[in-house]
């Protein structure tokens, strides 16, 4: 069977910092927060280096602890500045219009970070307007999801005002969790209808806004960062990484060896040691990696009918279905039927 190139979700490190400078701003100390998911501080240095998805989320739920702030996801959405998205943040103002600038920032938001999906669609005519809306799905991230989805959604749109100058409230807002008790720091920085338990994450506006003009367009910067925006992109869905190649290895092993690190080490002419130590910088452990590969592998393998439990579970290296049924609620909070269910009823 083909392996599925099933990438593992990852950040950027210009986002990270975007929790860090915000946290420190609050009296936190950014390296003592580093320490506590095993990254090194001289990380921040490369800002072109990305991070599992899974020790941001670690940190951002670690941020919600230390600052006492059930709102952080909002707080930080709210504090965005361009940089903080790398690439893609330059090049949406580089863009002529908020259309150009919202396209692209849907094209190369794995750049950000590729932790869901993100889309642009019409919805219906409403009475007074034509709407636009910006959706996102996180499947794979219930860990933090509240605070990733509103850290999201409010970050596009202190971004979207930033690079308009124009300080509009959106037509409406979503978000597939449930209501906290207290509302106003959403009507502080949303200023509309937020709507809970939501089919999607979204931010609804007039369709009359794309046409609004960037005031720091520049059709020269927006090509080469465009020509640059699609090599990051191709690197990022090619797997090239050495976390994308070893989980690659893993996949293929896992049928017949299991989880060996020894193995995919000498597939990927490196020690052991340096294989570890090059997934510790990208914030995993080897067991880590292992679950998150698996994790990913049967969410795909649930997809085709045709594979029934068991051999779901000797595809990933689990030696029995009730190993997999366990380790599958433990990621998602269902059992492998309930979630097979829920996909043919879409």
């Amino acid at each position: 069977m083909d392996h599925p190139l099933v990438t593992i979700s990852s950040v950027s490190v210009a986002y990270l910092q975007g929790l860090l400078d915000y946290l420190a701003r609050q009296g936190l100390e950014p390296s003592a927060l580093l320490a506590q998911v095993q990254l090194a501080p001289q990380l921040l240095s490369q800002r072109d280096q990305r991070i599992a998805a899974s020790t941001y989320l670690q940190l951002l739920g670690l941020g919600v602890q230390v600052s006492d702030d059930q709102f952080l996801g909002l707080h930080l959405g709210e504090a965005v500045r361009p940089g903080y998205y790398g690439v893609l943040g330059y090049l949406v103002m580089s863009c002529a219009t908020l259309a150009d600038a919202l396209h692209r920032q849907a094209r190369y938001a794995a750049l950000v970070g590729n932790l869901g999906r993100i889309d642009l669609a019409d919805e219906p005519p409403r009475p007074d307007t034509e709407p636009l809306v910006v959706h996102s799905w996180w499947p794979q991230h219930r860990q933090q999801q509240r605070q990733l989805s509103e850290e999201t959604l409010a970050g596009w749109l202190t971004f979207g005002r930033w690079v308009t100058g124009l300080d509009v409230a959106p037509t409406e807002v979503r978000f597939q969790h449930a209501a906290p008790a207290d509302l106003r720091e959403y009507q502080r920085i949303f200023r509309c209808p937020v709507l809970f338990e939501q089919a999607d994450n979204a931010l609804v506006f007039p369709k009359r806004l794309l046409s609004t003009p960037l005031g720091q367009a520049d059709a020269q910067v927006r090509l080469m960062l465009d020509a640059y925006a699609d090599r990051l992109l191709g690197e990022i869905q090619q797997g090239q990484t050495v976390l994308d190649r070893a989980r690659l290895e893993l996949s293929r092993q896992l049928p017949e060896a299991g989880a060996d690190l020894q193995q995919i080490a000498e597939r990927l002419a490196l020690s052991p040691r340096t294989l570890q130590r090059r997934l510790r910088e990208a914030g995993l452990s080897f067991n880590q990696l292992v679950d998150q590969t698996r994790q990913q592998l049967v969410l795909h393998y649930l997809r085709d009918p045709a594979l029934d439990l068991v051999e779901i579970a000797f595809l990933v290296g689990f030696s029995e279905p009730g190993s997999l049924a366990r380790a599958f609620r433990r990621w998602t909070g269902q059992s492998p039927g309930e979630y097979r269910r829920q996909l043919h009823d879409r």
